[in-house]
């Protein structure tokens, strides 16, 4: 099967982890998800910086994950677009103004019987394992419920099997630019070429998106307020492709019936010529 052309878009590398960090902590800082799973970013913006850095090391190097990324030219006041706080000392090196530089990425998660796995891969690199993290801006039970209600919601809705698309962020500085409609695109053109269905969990600002190229709602994902967080925190969770639920099983009657058809005719075949050759 054929991948979407990548266009503008490239593979991310372990090399890359430092830089997309920065990315997706800035992004990210606009997500209701955020104060609900990290209300002490402001006091230990490092732990942020790698838990990203973490996650998406992780997904880099998974034979299950895709995560590409899109260059831009830099902008030296971009930390002054987000609210999120990026320190001094996080690995990576700003380049002159006007550099390229990534700006945008998406980690998708395969479906389970996915032809692709290990495919569209760079684990080139010299940043290949990940640092030690104690994970201080984190409420953690508010971490691990989240992850509990996707799971479930998924589950409920039988999208367990579908690919999914974890994370896709793109820096406010580049916000406006068509970065995240492009990776955004290119996740739902592989659900296309493969007819696996493909769902999110998609935040307020990236619903509109995602609706336009075709997701529909299954459900909503609902963490109540607590005596911690009395907003609490809910996304949507969106397919696409609702219409290529059980094709895989299809695919695969269609070829043992065709195997068996071709084992039956080669039988016959055969079975033909002794009768012709006693003859």
């Amino acid at each position: 099967m054929d991948f979407p052309p990548l266009g503008t878009l490239r593979i991310a590398s372990p090399d890359d982890a430092p830089r997309i960090s920065i990315v997706a902590t800035a992004a990210f800082r606009y997500s209701p998800l955020f104060d609900w799973e990290r209300p002490d970013h402001a006091k230990y913006p490092k732990d942020t910086l790698e838990s990203y850095r973490t996650q998406f090391l992780n997904a880099i190097q998974s034979d299950d994950h895709i995560v590409l990324v899109q260059e831009d030219a830099y902008l030296g006041n971009e930390n002054n677009k987000t609210t999120a706080i990026i320190p001094d000392g996080t690995g990576w090196t700003a380049p002159k103004a006007g550099d390229e530089v990534i700006v945008a990425v998406i980690s998708i998660k395969l479906d389970p019987n996915s032809p692709h796995k290990g495919k569209l891969k760079n684990n080139k690199g010299s940043l290949l394992t990940a640092h030690e993290n104690p994970g201080r801006d984190l409420n953690r039970r508010h971490y691990d419920e989240w992850g509990t209600l996707s799971a479930a919601a998924r589950k409920k809705n039988k999208a367990h099997k579908d690919s999914i698309i974890s994370m896709i962020v793109v820096h406010p500085a580049y916000w406006k630019r068509g970065h995240g409609t492009r990776l955004a695109t290119w996740a739902r053109d592989l659900a296309i070429n493969d007819r696996v269905p493909q769902c999110v969990s998609a935040a307020p600002m990236s619903q509109c998106l995602f609706i336009s190229l075709g997701y529909r709602r299954l459900d909503e994902i609902v963490a109540r307020g607590d005596e911690d967080d009395p907003r609490g925190a809910k996304t949507l969770l969106l397919e696409f492709g609702r219409e290529y639920r059980g094709g895989l099983c299809k695919r695969r009657l269609l070829r043992w019936i065709t195997k068996v058809a071709k084992d039956s005719l080669m039988r016959l075949v055969e079975l033909t010529q002794r009768t012709l050759g006693r003859a």
